[in-house]
C-alpha cells in the first residue's frame, strides 16, 4: 500500500476488509523485487499490486465502519481505518460477527515465506466444519471477534521500522454424523454423531527494521512472537457393527507459542554485483492435551478396565538457518550462488495414560513417544539465467550433504538436485515454457515416531521409524496465449507429470474396535496433471464465456489386510461459465462446475465420486442509487441436492457518507451439507449442519 508492504504475509487483512471507494489506482508493478538495491541485479517475474489510496495529503484517518441486524439473532460490525498522520502509515480494522463467511478465515493463514521453515507441528487435529468440494467459503455457525493494526514509521530518510499486532477469537459449533464401512476380511461399520464446539484464540506481535547504513547497504530484521491457545469439546454417541452404541467425551486443549526472527545483510557491490548475509531462527513449542471417555475403552483389554483415555503430547522445534547469497549480471546473463547450513531439532513426546478413579496410570511403553529428531545439512547451491528475449534459460544446481539422526539411527545423505527451465516467446502474445527439475526430499520430523498415538476417538496413528528419502522427477509444460486487446482471446494450457522410484505405504486395519494407521517407506508414485483454460469475450453482445478442464491422474500403493495393492485415481474438473454485460438494466450469468473421481485396483473400479455444482445469478440495475443481485446455486452430490439461494438490495445515495442494503441468505433453508466418499479401504458419509436462513438489513458508513 503506498509503496510499502504493510502487512507482509497477512495481506489479506487489506484485501478483504479494505472498501474499493478508498482505492484511487491499482498498479501492477511488473519485475518486483523487495530490496531495491537488488533492481537490475536479480532477475524477477514477480508481480505485485500496490494500492494508490484516496485522500492521503488531507492527513487524517479515513475508512469505513459497517454494521448489519438480522433475524435468528445474526449480526456484524466491522470497522477499517487508514491514516497517513506525519511520518506513520498505518491501517486497522476490527471485526465482530457471527454470520459465517469468507471474513471469518485467519488472515495470517495464507502461504508465506516461512510456512516451509516453520511448519506444522500439530499431530492431533479436531475441526468444527462443513464441507463443500466447490466453495471456499465456511458456513459453519460462529461468534468471531478479529482485528489487527499494522503501521510503518519512517525515523528517517534512511530508517524505518514496522509493527503490527493481530488478535483472532473464534468459537465454532456445529453438529456433524460420520458412517464408515471399512473394507477387509471382515467388514467393520462404525457411526459416530457429534455435537461439537471449538474455541480459537491467536495473538500474533511483530516487529522489523529496516536501515540503509549506506547508499548500497542495507540491514533488515524481523522478530515475531504468535501464541495459539485452542480448545475442542464434543458430545458424541457412537456404534460399532451395529452394536448398541456408547456415549462419548472428547476434550482438547492445545497451546502453540511460536518465536522467529529473520535479520539479512545487504550490499550492492556496483550496478552489477550484490552479496547477502541473512540468519532465521525458530523455537516453536506445542503442547495437546487430549481427553476421550466412553464405556467402549472398558472391554478392551489393553486398556485395563478404564473407559477414560488422557494422551498428552509435547512437540519442540528449534532451527536454525545461515546463508551466504552473491549474485552477479552480465548484461543478459545472471548468476547467482547460496552457501548455507541448516540445523533442525524437534523433540516428541507423548504418553497414553487411563484414569482409574483419581490415579493416572500409564496404558503402556506401546503408547510412549520420547525421541529427538537432529537435522544438519550444508547446501551449495548455483543457478544461471539467461534471459534474452525471445529466449529465457535457467539452469539451476542444488547439492546438499544431510546428517540425520533419529531413534537410534543415524543416516548420511549426499543430495544432488538438478533443474532446467526453458521458455521462448512465440510472439507479443504467445509464450511456450518447459521445465524439468529432481527433487529428493525426507518427510516432516513430527512425521518420526514410532509408538502408536490416539488421535481421535477410536484412531491410532503412527510414523515413519527409517530415515528415507525419496526421489522426485517432474516435468512441465506450460503454453500461453494472451491476445485479448486485438481478439479477446485468453487461452492457456499446461501439462505437469512427476515420477518417484521411492515413496510412502498407507496401512489401516481394524483391531478391538480401534482403527491404526501406519506409514511406511515404500515405493513411490506417478502422477500426470493438466490445466487448459480459455477465456473469450464478445464485444458485439457484451458477452464473456470461460471454461476450464483440468483432469489429473495418480499412481500408489496402499495395504488393507495383509494385501498390498497399486492403486489409479483419475481425477477431473470441468468449469463453463457466461457473463453478460449489456447496458441495461439486467445482467445475468449461467455456470456449470463438474468434479468426477474413480478408483481403480486391478484392473477394477473399486471407488467413484460425483459431484455438479449450477449456478444462476442476475444482477438488476433499479435506478442509479439501487441495484439488486441474486444467485442460485444448486449442488449434486453422490445423489443428493442442496440449494443454496442468496439476495441482497443496496442502496446507495448520491449524497452523503451512508449506504444501505438488506439481505437474504440461505433462503431455501438448507440445513446440512452431506459428502459421499469412497476409498479403496473404506466408505465415508459425512454430513455437517450449516448456519439457516437469516435476512439482515446492513448501514455503511464511510470516514473521510
Amino acid at each position: 500500500m503506498e509503496g510499502d508492504d504493510l502487512t507482509g504475509e497477512g495481506y489479506k487483512a487489506i484485501t478483504k476488509n479494505l472498501k474499493p471507494e478508498f482505492v484511487e489506482e491499482v498498479q501492477a508493478l511488473e519485475h518486483y523485487v523487495e530490496d531495491n538495491l537488488l533492481k537490475g541485479i536479480v532477475n524477477s517475474d514477480d508481480i505485485v499490486l500496490n494500492l494508490k489510496i484516496k485522500n492521503k495529503q488531507a492527513k487524517k484517518i479515513i475508512g469505513s465502519t459497517d454494521g448489519g441486524l438480522g433475524s435468528n439473532d445474526r449480526r456484524i460490525i466491522s470497522t477499517n481505518l487508514i491514516s497517513f498522520i506525519d511520518k506513520t502509515k498505518a491501517f486497522a480494522f476490527a471485526n465482530h460477527n457471527n454470520l459465517s463467511t469468507e471474513s471469518n478465515q485467519n488472515p495470517l493463514e495464507l502461504v508465506d515465506e516461512n510456512r516451509a521453515f516453520i511448519g506444522n507441528n500439530q499431530i492431533i487435529r479436531h475441526q468444527v466444519g462443513t464441507y463443500n468440494p466447490f466453495d471456499a467459503t465456511s458456513y459453519t455457525l460462529n461468534n468471531t471477534t478479529q482485528g489487527s493494526v499494522n503501521a510503518i514509521t519512517r525515523l528517517t530518510d534512511r530508517f524505518k521500522i514496522g509493527y503490527g499486532a493481530f488478535y483472532l477469537w473464534n468459537k465454532l459449533y456445529g453438529q456433524t454424523a460420520m458412517r464408515n464401512a471399512y473394507f477387509g476380511q471382515n467388514a467393520v461399520y462404525t457411526e459416530d454423531n457429534d455435537d461439537r464446539t471449538s474455541l480459537s484464540k491467536t495473538f500474533k506481535a511483530d516487529f522489523s527494521a529496516d536501515y540503509l547504513v549506506k547508499n548500497n547497504a542495507r540491514f533488515w530484521a524481523k522478530f515475531s512472537y504468535k501464541q495459539v491457545p485452542e480448545r475442542f469439546n464434543s458430545t458424541a454417541y457412537s456404534i460399532y457393527n451395529n452394536l448398541i452404541g456408547d456415549s462419548v467425551l472428547q476434550n482438547q486443549t492445545d497451546l502453540n507459542r511460536n518465536f522467529n526472527a529473520q535479520l539479512k545483510y545487504t550490499v550492492k557491490v556496483n550496478q552489477t554485483t550484490a552479496y547477502l548475509i541473512s540468519a532465521k531462527i525458530l523455537a516453536d513449542d506445542v503442547r495437546q492435551d487430549y481427553e476421550t471417555n466412553s464405556a467402549l475403552y472398558q472391554s478392551i483389554l489393553m486398556f485395563n478396565g478404564s473407559q477414560k483415555l488422557i494422551q498428552k503430547v509435547n512437540n519442540n522445534n528449534f532451527k536454525l538457518k545461515l546463508d551466504f547469497e552473491g549474485l552477479k549480471r552480465y548484461n543478459t546473463t545472471f548468476l547467482y550462488l547460496n552457501i548455507g547450513n541448516e540445523i533442525n531439532d524437534f523433540k516428541i513426546k507423548s504418553g497414553l495414560l487411563g484414569r482409574y478413579q483419581d490415579d493416572q496410570i500409564s496404558i503402556g511403553d506401546a503408547y510412549i513417544n520420547d525421541n529427538i529428531f537432529k537435522q544438519n545439512q550444508t547446501y551449495v547451491n548455483g543457478k544461471y539465467v539467461y534471459d534474452n528475449q525471445p529466449i529465457k534459460i535457467q539452469v539451476q544446481l542444488k547439492s546438499t550433504l544431510q546428517f540425520l539422526s533419529n531413534m537410534g539411527k543415524d543416516s548420511t545423505y549426499m543430495i544432488l538436485e538438478p533443474s532446467l527451465n526453458f521458455s521462448y516467446k512465440l510472439s507479443d502474445v504467445q509464450q511456450l515454457s518447459l521445465g524439468y527439475n529432481y527433487k529428493n526430499v525426507n518427510p516432516q520430523p513430527i512425521e518420526y515416531y514410532g509408538n502408536y498415538i490416539l488421535t481421535d476417538l477410536r484412531s491410532f496413528n503412527s510414523g515413519l521409524t527409517n530415515f528415507y528419502n525419496y526421489n522426485t522427477h517432474t516435468i512441465a509444460i506450460y503454453y500461453n496465449l494472451n491476445d485479448f486487446a486485438n481478439s479477446y482471446l485468453n487461452f492457456n494450457a499446461a501439462v505437469n507429470g512427476s515420477y518417484s522410484k521411492y515413496g510412502f505405504l498407507y496401512t489401516n486395519f481394524f483391531e478391538n474396535a480401534l482403527s491404526y494407521s501406519q506409514k511406511e517407506p515404500f515405493r513411490g508414485v506417478k502422477t500426470l496433471s493438466s490445466n487448459f483454460s480459455v477465456k473469450k469475450f464478445f464485444p458485439l453482445f457484451s458477452l464473456s464465456i470461460s471454461a476450464t478442464y483440468s483432469p489429473s491422474y495418480l499412481t500408489y500403493y496402499g495395504k488393507v489386510i495383509n494385501m498390498v495393492n497399486e492403486y489409479s485415481v483419475f481425477n477431473q474438473n470441468a468449469l463453463f461459465k457466461i457473463n453478460t454485460g449489456f447496458n441495461i438494466p439486467v445482467n445475468f450469468g449461467l455456470g456449470t462446475e463438474i468434479q468426477f473421481n474413480s478408483t481403480r485396483s486391478e484392473r477394477k473400479q473399486i471407488a467413484e465420486n460425483k459431484a455438479y455444482k449450477y449456478t444462476f445469478e442476475y444482477r438488476y440495475k433499479i435506478s442509479n442509487q439501487i441495484f439488486n443481485f441474486s444467485s442460485y446455486n444448486m449442488y449434486r452430490m453422490n445423489g443428493q441436492n442442496f440449494n443454496l439461494i442468496d439476495t441482497e438490495f443496496q442502496y446507495n445515495p448520491a449524497k452523503g457518507n451512508f449506504k444501505y442494503s438488506i439481505q437474504g441468505k440461505n433462503l431455501a433453508n438448507l440445513k446440512a451439507f452431506t459428502s459421499l466418499n469412497i476409498s479403496e479401504v473404506s466408505s465415508s458419509n459425512y454430513s455437517s449442519s450449516i448456519l439457516g436462513r437469516y435476512i439482515m438489513l446492513n448501514v455503511s458508513m464511510s470516514i473521510k
